[in-house]
């Protein structure tokens, strides 16, 4: 605090009343070496960030004290008492010596960051983040910006999973537009892989006559691990290797995309950046409204979080194709096949990462 470093003895019974007058020794501003001794019945000008001074056990605030300067030795009017260190901040009461600090496998944040700093540490030992390629594949796909044909659309998947991918701690690496040509997808996969530590597709991982991802990894030498999941949206998801490196084919449709994203690649990710946490958050809450999986497949619902804990689905249709009802919500519910999750039940929602 700026104030007086003082005696607390010395000013013990003071108030605006009574104030207790001390001898002023002088001052000790931030920064500035010295070696002052505070001497009973006397106090010492400090700021904040000054050390305390020896003989001194606490600080009087600026705003309980009056100047009088009408002798030829100042003195200073202390108009409230103090505890012994009161306005003083102990060495190590923030951080013990010998306690650990940042655990293995966190991953850093700003706070983290400035703790490390506040300690003099210049250097931490981390993993290198992931670089993740980002490709999308449609005939039908055309830039942001560009005028439509009839049949055509704009692309917005690349973006939406860059900015995914920053989030999670990656570097995202989005490549131009493929249109529905085997030989031109495994060209481009091809110098994808050779760029990227990860690799996103997205669309072409279905079964039709145009879906070429699996192809073209196939024609890479690339070995298929899993294809089509029993969770909606999302069905049509491919995680292959290739080129030692791994593949997540993502649906086309963007709400696949995210959901897919979200419950299989975000988790990976995280791993390769040597994190230990991998879960995405956990939100309680009361569903508002009935609803019913008859399917079987594992439903995921985007949802909203409102005030009082209630979980209420995003307005608009949920669809695998509806960006709108997507940018409205916190997270998923997950609805397990052939269940109905009646109002006024209590659920988790799982959030965005």
């Amino acid at each position: 605090m700026d104030g007086y470093a003082v005696r607390a003895e010395d000013v013990s019974g003071a108030s605006p009343e009574n104030p207790r007058e001390l001898r002023l020794m002088g001052q000790w501003p931030a920064g500035q070496p010295g070696d002052q001794v505070v001497e009973p019945g006397a106090c010492l000008r400090v700021f904040t960030g000054s050390p305390l001074p020896q003989g001194a056990d606490a600080v009087v605030m600026q705003e309980d004290t009056r100047l009088v300067e009408d002798s030829a030795e100042a003195r200073v009017w202390v108009c409230d008492k103090v505890r012994p260190f009161e306005h003083v901040r102990l060495a190590g009461e923030d951080i013990a010596s010998g306690q650990q600090v940042l655990a293995q496998g966190r991953r850093l944040s700003g706070f983290d960051l400035g703790l490390v700093s506040a300690l003099g540490i210049p250097r931490l030992k981390v993993r290198r983040v992931p670089r993740v390629g980002i490709l999308a594949t449609g005939t039908e796909l055309v830039e942001p910006g560009q005028p439509l044909l009839p049949g055509q659309i704009h692309e917005s998947n690349r973006l939406l999973l860059r900015s995914l991918i920053q989030r999670s701690g990656a570097t995202p690496v989005v490549f131009p537009l493929i249109a529905d040509d085997l030989e031109r997808t495994t060209r481009c996969l091809e110098q994808a892989l050779d760029q990227c530590d990860v690799l996103l597709t997205s669309g072409g991982v279905s079964v039709g006559d145009h879906d070429h991802i699996k192809p073209a990894l196939q024609a890479l030498g690339g070995k298929i691990h899993l294809w089509r999941l029993a969770m909606k949206p999302g069905k049509p998801l491919v995680f292959a290797e290739a080129c030692h490196k791994p593949v997540f084919g993502l649906p086309g449709n963007p709400v696949s995309a995210v959901v897919g994203y979200s419950l299989l690649v975000y988790p990976a990710l995280s791993q390769l950046a040597g994190c230990q946490t991998l879960d995405l958050p956990r939100i309680s809450g009361t569903l508002t409204q009935s609803i019913h999986n008859r399917g079987d497949r594992r439903l995921y619902v985007r949802v909203r979080l409102e005030g009082g804990g209630r979980v209420v689905p995003s307005q608009g249709h949920q669809g695998s194709h509806a960006l709108g009802s997507l940018a409205t919500s916190d997270g998923l519910l997950a609805v397990a096949e052939r269940t109905q999750l009646e109002a006024g039940s209590q659920v988790e929602v799982i959030g965005w990462p």
